[in-house]
């Protein structure tokens, strides 16, 4: 932000090299800019749309004042807390509306950071959540100062796209887009296979040089329309990989390809026969259909993972004294010792014991097995669990993260955040092994 470091910086390293900043937002936001240009200093990076909305939505200082007053806040948080604002948040706890929403477009942990920290500042919003690795954002707002579309522009303006927990589009268009890009290539590389055969086939015939020119041209024209559109991605991450002495698999893919693109095209200039436009288009559509069966396995997973995080209900039907028959409350009214009737077709909202009635549950999203199990008075019930055939008032032993469905659901993100030793490995060969396998 350019302002002084007058107070304790915070520090990171980047590339060896020690890094100074006046707050924790403006070294998230360089982070992510830094991990937008693949890893290359943004020397301009004030230029940036990102820059001037984080600036905007408060997530920078925006002047030496600005600066101060974060200073002194979080100074005060150190200390005692806010009597005031604690009882603030509590008297308005029961006034607040959750939004639940999938957010595209997020690079590292620091967009969900920043994510969180812009909507934080938002007048109205009580509290938000980001996750990085479910792409989740959950958000509790004040309706009477401000709406969801407020928060999703507020999402949109920092760079990224909100959409509905609930949307099942997830990753499809995305999907979609590679896909056509696939079929394109596809189709464009097997036109060249077919002049290139009958190319070669001249070798045992006698072609002349203007059949050999007209059969040519279109394969020159084809191939680079491949390695132009069907490559772009890949030859760009090929590029980046190079400039910043970080190879991957796309600089082994993309030096292949502009190899055999790039002599081809030398020899078809000079009026030689020796042409390999078609090994640079299938190592490209060779790619990009792994790559597609690479997306479409990540959707697979992410929608498996939606419907597992869906399993917790929002709901409890409630027995009480007043209503015996049962009555719908929000989840967060059921309390240890409640009793709540399940029904056909309904997830159990909480870990408990029934006391009365009988029913088929289907345990296989906890446990995997997918016989139906019969529970009557005194069997044990579980969180996520579906009510297959029957009715049973139970009562609630754990509720809430305690559960056994809840403990899963916690434990998921931090799975998916930390990596295995397997990779750490992967990681560490890889810094060597492209170098080598290019000399």
């Amino acid at each position: 932000c350019g302002l002084p470091l007058r107070y304790t910086p915070v520090t990171q390293t980047v590339d060896g090299r020690p890094m100074r900043f006046c707050c924790q937002g403006c070294r998230m936001v360089y982070a992510m800019l830094l991990e937008s240009t693949g890893g290359q200093d943004p020397a301009h990076f004030r230029d940036s749309d990102l820059f001037r909305q984080c600036v905007a939505a408060g997530v920078i200082p925006a002047s030496e004042a600005d600066l101060q007053r974060r200073h002194e806040a979080d100074t005060a948080s150190d200390g005692p807390p806010d009597r005031s604002r604690t009882a603030d948040l509590a008297s308005h706890a029961g006034e607040t509306l959750p939004i639940d929403l999938k957010v595209d477009g997020m690079w590292c942990p620091a967009c969900a950071w920043v994510i969180e920290t812009a909507l934080t500042r938002l007048e109205g919003v009580q509290q938000a959540a980001c996750h990085f690795s479910t792409d989740r954002l959950r958000c509790d707002y004040r309706p009477e100062r401000t709406d969801p579309e407020r928060i999703r522009q507020t999402v949109r303006r920092l760079g990224y796209t909100a959409r509905d927990a609930d949307d099942a589009d997830d990753g499809q268009p995305i999907f979609r887009r590679e896909l056509i890009r696939l079929a394109i290539t596809g189709i464009l590389s097997a036109n060249v296979m077919m002049l290139s055969w009958a190319l070669y086939a001249g070798f045992f015939t006698d072609l002349s040089g203007d059949a050999v020119f007209k059969i040519s041209l279109p394969i020159v024209l084809m191939a680079t329309a491949v390695f132009a559109y069907g490559g772009g991605p890949l030859l760009r991450k090929a590029w980046s990989g190079m400039i910043h002495l970080a190879p991957g698999m796309e600089t082994l893919v993309g030096l292949a390809a502009g190899c055999a693109y790039f002599y081809s095209l030398f020899n078809w200039l000079t009026g030689s026969i020796h042409l390999y436009f078609d090994t640079a288009c299938m190592l490209i559509a060779l790619v990009l259909l792994g790559k597609l069966l690479e997306q479409r396995a990540r959707n697979r997973v992410r929608r498996d993972l939606d419907n597992f995080f869906a399993l917790q209900p929002g709901k409890a039907r409630i027995v009480t004294d007043e209503w015996p028959a049962g009555r719908y409350a929000a989840i967060d009214q059921l309390a240890v010792g409640d009793r709540f009737i399940v029904e056909t077709e309904e997830i159990v909202p909480a870990d408990g014991r029934v006391v009365s009635g009988r029913a088929s549950v289907d345990e296989s999203a906890l446990t995997g097995e997918a016989r139906p199990r019969a529970v009557v008075n005194g069997d044990a019930i579980k969180s996520g669990t579906r009510i297959i055939d029957g009715r049973v008032t139970a009562r609630a032993d754990t509720i809430g993260q305690q559960t056994v469905l809840g403990q899963m659901i916690a434990i998921m993100p931090r799975s998916l955040e930390r990596q295995g030793a397997f990779v750490g490995r992967t990681d560490r060969m890889l810094r060597w092994f492209v170098p080598v396998i290019i000399a």
